[in-house]
């Protein structure tokens, strides 16, 4: 059970890294593009926000197929497919219950959800601060 255990908090750990990556790379071309390009931004939010959001869906999207690989490779499930689909379900806290793991891997499950709770947070954040600069950027200059 701790072996199993440790992977869960490994698995945090990189989607973690994951999401930080992004967020970084992200803000710092936001940065670069509020800098130079500023009239496009108050020209366009919409379009900014949209394509920022995008963004953000992406490391999310790494996080549940890191999640999905790790259940196909431990045999937890029997295809990537129903991987894939488990991973989805449980890091959105979904959980339809079609599919399930088995007793020797269900713990893991559980901090999938988390994990998957606390990246949506996280990138919810993300998607307010980028808006609040995008919308607001006149009322805290």
């Amino acid at each position: 059970m701790l072996l199993r255990l440790a992977i869960a908090c490994g698995l945090i750990a990189a989607t973690v890294a994951v999401q930080a990556f992004f967020m970084s790379a992200g803000l710092a071309a936001f940065r670069r593009l509020e800098k130079k390009r500023r009239d496009f931004l108050i020209r366009y939010p919409m379009l900014a926000t949209v394509a920022w959001i995008i963004y953000l869906i992406v490391p999310i999207v790494l996080d549940v197929g890191l999640w999905a690989a790790f259940y196909y490779f431990a045999q937890a499930l029997p295809n990537f497919e129903d991987a894939l689909y488990f991973s989805t379900v449980t890091f959105t806290t979904v959980g339809y219950g079609d599919i399930v793991l088995g007793r020797d891997w269900r713990q893991v499950a559980t901090f999938e959800a988390v994990n998957g709770w606390i990246i949506f947070g996280w990138a919810t954040a993300l998607m307010m601060a980028v808006i609040q600069r995008l919308y607001f950027h006149g009322d805290s200059q």
